[in-house]
C-alpha cells in the first residue's frame, strides 16, 4: 500500500491528516519517503489492527479481523488511552501458545467507538466526574465550564466527549443532557435514546407535514373501517406522568350493554400507521 499526501481543500482537515500519518510513522506501522511525502506501511509482524473487546475487570483484547488470527490480550494499563470498541494498532510484546493468547500494547488509535457516552455523576473534591453506565469503559470523565447548573450526586447525563485521554490528563466532556429530568420526562427512553444515538425531536420538514394533514376523515379514510365515533368512549390517562404506567393519551375504553345481561368492553388504539406510507 502507498498513500501519497494531495493537497486538501480543508486546511484544517490537511493538518489532522498530517498530525495522524505523523503518528503512524512514529509508531512504525508507516514509512514516510520523498519530497512531496509518500506513505507505505512498514512490514513489521509486531503491529497488528484490531477493534478493542473490554472488560469490566481491566483487561481486553485486540480483536483482528484476518481469519483464524489470534486476538491479542492488552492489560488495561497497556491500553494507551484506547476504549471499548476503538480500532487500534496493536505491538504483540510476547508471543502465544496453545494455552495463551499472545499479549501487547496499543500504540495508536485509528477510530474511535464512543463521540458520545451515558453515565452517572460523581461528586469529588475536584469537582463532579461522569461514570460511564457502560461498565466496558474503564475510566471518568471531568467535567467542561459549560455543563449545566443542575448536578447532583447520582444523576445521570448523557455526554459528549470534547477530548479523549492526552498521556496523564483525564478525559473531559460536556453534558448535553440530564436524563429524565422534568415531568414528562421518561428516563428509560432517554437512556436508549442517547445509546443509540436516536433522535428524540422531528425535523421541522415532519412537524409540516404533519400539520398538513386534513382535520377532517374522508370517504377513503372510513373504507374498511367500522363507524364507532357515536359510542361513549373514556380516556384515561396515568396520574404520575414520570412513571406512565396506566394507558397512555391515545387509548380510550368505552363500554356496551349487549343482549342477555353481558357488557362488550371495548378497547380503542389510535391508528397510527394508517397516516404513515
Amino acid at each position: 500500500m502507498l498513500l501519497a499526501l494531495l493537497p486538501a481543500s480543508d486546511p484544517e482537515a490537511q493538518e489532522m491528516l498530517e498530525i495522524a500519518l505523523d503518528g503512524l510513522v512514529r509508531a512504525g506501522f508507516l514509512e514516510c519517503t520523498g519530497d512531496p511525502p509518500r506513505y507505505r506501511r512498514k512490514p513489521d509482524e509486531s503491529l497488528v489492527v484490531g477493534r478493542l473487546r473490554c472488560s469490566s475487570k481491566g483487561f481486553c483484547f485486540a480483536v483482528r479481523d484476518e481469519p483464524g488470527a489470534e486476538d491479542v490480550y492488552i492489560h488495561g494499563s497497556n491500553l494507551s488511552g484506547a476504549w471499548n470498541g476503538d480500532q487500534v494498532i496493536a505491538r504483540i510484546t510476547k508471543e502465544g501458545n496453545r494455552r495463551r493468547s499472545p499479549e501487547g500494547e496499543v500504540v495508536a488509535v485509528v477510530e474511535r467507538a464512543n463521540p458520545t457516552l451515558v453515565g452517572r455523576l460523581k461528586q469529588t473534591e475536584e469537582g463532579f466526574r461522569v461514570v460511564p453506565l457502560d461498565d466496558r469503559l474503564l475510566f471518568e470523565l471531568a467535567l467542561t465550564e459549560g455543563s449545566p447548573a443542575e448536578l447532583a450526586e447520582g444523576r445521570v447525563a448523557y455526554v459528549e466527549v470534547e477530548r479523549y485521554p492526552l498521556g496523564n490528563l483525564p478525559p473531559v466532556g460536556t453534558i448535553r443532557k440530564i436524563l429524565g429530568n422534568g415531568p414528562e420526562a421518561s428516563i428509560d427512553a432517554d437512556l436508549v435514546c442517547c445509546k443509540y444515538d436516536l433522535p428524540q425531536e422531528f425535523p421541522p420538514a415532519v412537524l409540516e407535514a404533519a400539520a398538513a394533514l386534513p382535520k377532517k376523515l374522508s370517504r377513503s379514510d372510513q373504507k374498511g373501517r367500522r363507524d364507532l365515533r357515536d359510542w361513549f368512549c373514556i380516556t384515561l390517562e396515568p396520574l404520575d406522568l414520570q412513571h406512565p404506567h396506566g394507558l397512555e393519551p391515545n387509548v380510550a375504553v368505552s363500554l356496551q350493554r349487549q343482549e342477555e345481561g353481558h357488557w362488550l368492553l371495548g378497547v380503542h388504539i389510535a391508528d397510527v400507521a394508517h397516516w404513515l406510507d
